[in-house]
């Protein structure tokens, strides 16, 4: 794997979530390197003022409106990649929805099944039809944006709790069935960053942040982070530097699983 896991400037990357918060980071992080991103996000107005933003001149990303909950938008997805006509040799699934005030009794059916598509089922649809361009390209990453949740999580986060475990089980499975192709596959853990997702929240229950309980001074254990210190995590976790990192979990949560 040491030598094709990973893209290089001139290669493609897909990104889904694109059009803001850790997504749209990644987006700049990766057109900074000279990767060119393949931007999806069911959001196109945002979508397409993020990317004017990092990519002016439209040379390094393209823009794709799609619903990954959706398997023909996850193969619109793939069939915009390949039609690039360069390798591909990543993919970012970084779409997600939150979940609050969802207990298992208090969660609609339609509720749950909506936030574990989202959140769980997306990964296996994108990376299903991601997959034959990575294989074709002679290995690559995955990168599975998945939540501390999955290792510790809170009252009333049900059906996210469960998404973000989900996607921790898969990613281990998926790196045992690719190695052989030279995929890696890592699943990202971040703590509470500073999104739109996370200040929605704050704005439906009134509060500020701080009121929350999340830390405010930088050197806090458990601070919000900034989506370019997740972006960072997950640049470096497509990249050469981490060509034997598989199978595993990285968590930037800023220190808060470190404590009780």
């Amino acid at each position: 794997m040491r030598d094709n896991s990973f893209p290089v400037k001139g290669d493609g990357v897909i990104v889904t979530g694109a059009a803001r918060g850790i997504g749209a980071a990644t987006v700049a992080n990766l057109v900074a390197e000279g990767i060119f991103v393949i931007a999806a996000d069911a959001k196109s107005d945002l979508l397409g003022e993020s990317l004017s933003v990092i990519d002016p001149a439209g040379k390094m990303t393209i823009a794709v409106t799609a619903d990954v909950t959706k398997e023909e938008d996850c193969q619109k997805i793939a069939e915009a990649a390949a039609a690039q006509g360069i390798r591909i040799k990543g993919l970012v699934n970084n779409a997600a929805v939150g979940a609050f005030n969802m207990s298992v009794e208090k969660t609609t059916y339609d509720e749950w099944q909506r936030i574990i598509s989202i959140n769980l089922t997306s990964i296996y649809l994108m990376s299903k039809y991601a997959l034959p361009l990575i294989r074709k390209a002679g290995g690559g990453a995955i990168i599975n944006i998945s939540s501390i949740h999955a290792f510790a999580t809170s009252t009333a986060v049900a059906p996210y709790a469960a998404a973000k475990g989900g996607v921790l089980a898969l990613t281990r499975t998926m790196a045992l069935d690719l190695a052989p192709d030279n995929i890696r596959v890592i699943s990202i853990h971040p703590g509470a960053t500073n999104t739109p997702m996370l200040h929605e929240h704050a704005a439906r229950e009134g509060k500020t942040l701080a009121e929350l309980g999340f830390p405010t001074s930088e050197n806090a254990i458990g601070r919000i982070a900034e989506p370019e210190e997740v972006a960072d995590v997950v640049t470096f976790a497509l990249s050469r530097g981490a060509s034997f990192i598989t199978g595993s979990s990285i968590t930037p949560d800023g220190g808060i699983l470190a404590k009780f």
